[in-house]
């Protein structure tokens, strides 16, 4: 994941909650989570593993979570609930660093212990297929949206930090689609409606694109070019509200519909063709960190980085939200570009280690999720990963997106790097 992503989570965990089931305030998992940390922090190991299990309650797919309530209950002489709780840890099919962890002193050198170092590092195996597509060497910005014209064989790429498109030729050119221009901020997702010759881009003002000012800090908007020419059209501010915005994916409905989601706000955004203004599809408290978007038939599907997947039905008058429940031994944590799939869809999961391409399965009603497959995990290079499209028919993501190397801090521009885009072939 992203820095920037990372951030946007945690920042805007402090303010939501998960929905109430008593008359009490209902705490999120994220709010449970800072509780447990600040008691780990006094040395309460107690009190850390009570609301770490509580935070499991409300997200049991959560590595995190189930790391550190296996080191509190290690720390707190409970080894046979730690071992149960690495055992339910490693059937996610991810790893986190539990050999490195010295909470897990006590469980060194046990059988129980070591079977789960085993299976632990076969989680972190090369898994599924990732065949490279194309590696752009020397690359000074941070690549994260990516979109296919099929017409033409162009491949269009969003560049965080250059504020601009590039655009690679079927012939391999690769060069400037955009011109420079202060109304582009950092381009995220983007977007192709062929219909109307359009390419739209999700453009938000973030500090790691050059030239960022704090007074651009939370601005955000929807850019629509011209696939003919380049040329930008318009510019779709989101309206301010005092909030912090963060437009970071879009999806465009056959009649020309633009949805894009807010990764700061806890909001789904709607453009009409012809209008003058975005304006508000959904605003729902479950929202932490929204990413990804597709849309199937009347229902969009949303990826939240810190609560996985919502289904969104716009059948009806006012759209109706609903959270998925990830499959047994799944995690939806850490879910950011989507793409559709047949009867289901392809996520990037880098939230989790390994980073890796998913296709998760939906029921023919779009009510339930029926499977999580890992399609490409754990081969060189495969890191840093951004966002997905399809490229004749196949997932096509970006890795080495340069987002991990970046630090403000060092310098004003990301170090060269090799941005490499991925495809693989669903089974």
């Amino acid at each position: 994941m992203s820095p920037v992503r990372r951030l946007l989570l945690f920042s805007a965990s402090l303010l939501l909650s998960l929905s109430p089931s008593s008359a009490q305030p209902a705490q999120s998992h994220s709010t449970l989570r800072r509780t447990a940390e600040a008691a780990y922090q006094r040395q309460d190991f107690a009190a850390a593993r009570d609301a770490y299990a509580a935070a499991i309650a409300l997200r049991p797919d959560s590595p995190r979570y189930l790391h550190h309530l296996a080191a509190t209950q290690a720390l707190t002489d409970r080894p046979d609930e730690a071992l149960a709780t690495l055992r339910r840890l490693t059937a996610l099919g991810v790893a986190t660093a539990v050999e490195r962890d010295p909470a897990f002193a006590s469980l060194q050198g046990s059988r129980a212990f070591n079977a789960i170092r085993t299976a632990l590092a076969a989680n972190r195996e090369p898994q599924g297929s990732a065949d490279l597509l194309v590696e752009l060497p020397g690359r000074i910005g941070i690549i994260e949206g990516i979109a296919f014209r099929d017409r033409t064989g162009d491949l269009f790429l969003g560049d965080v930090h250059q504020r601009c498109i590039w655009r690679r030729d079927r012939d391999g050119r690769v060069s400037r689609y955009t011109a420079e221009t202060e109304e582009l901020f950092g381009v995220f997702g983007l977007a192709l409606d062929e219909t109307r010759q359009t390419l739209w881009a999700a453009t938000s003002a973030v500090p790691e694109m050059s030239g960022f000012t704090p007074e651009q800090k939370g601005r955000a908007a929807l850019a629509a070019f011209s696939l003919v020419t380049g040329e930008l059209l318009r510019v779709i501010d989101v309206p301010s509200d005092g909030r912090d915005h963060v437009l970071g994916d879009l999806v465009v409905a056959p009649d020309g519909t633009i949805y894009a989601t807010d990764s700061t706000a806890p909001i789904i955004w709607r453009y009409l063709p012809g209008g003058e203004e975005m304006d508000k599809l959904v605003e729902y408290p479950d929202f932490v960190s929204l990413q990804g978007l597709v849309l199937t038939n009347r229902t969009l599907i949303a990826a939240d980085f810190a609560n996985g997947l919502f289904a969104i039905d716009l059948s009806e008058s006012a759209p109706v939200v609903r959270a998925f429940t990830p499959p047994p031994n799944a995690t939806l944590v850490g879910l950011d570009g989507l793409a559709p799939a047949p009867d289901g869809l392809f996520a990037v999961q880098n939230g989790v280690s390994p980073q890796r391409l998913i296709r998760v399965g939906l029921s023919s009603d779009l009510t339930a999720l029926t499977s999580v497959t890992v399609l490409a995990a754990a081969f060189p290079h495969l890191d840093d990963l951004a966002l997905v499209t399809l490229v004749n028919g196949r997932p096509t993501f970006i890795a080495n997106a340069g987002w991990e190397n970046f630090d403000a801090a060092k310098s004003a521009h990301p170090p060269a790097h090799s941005v490499r885009i991925f495809q693989t072939t669903p089974p």
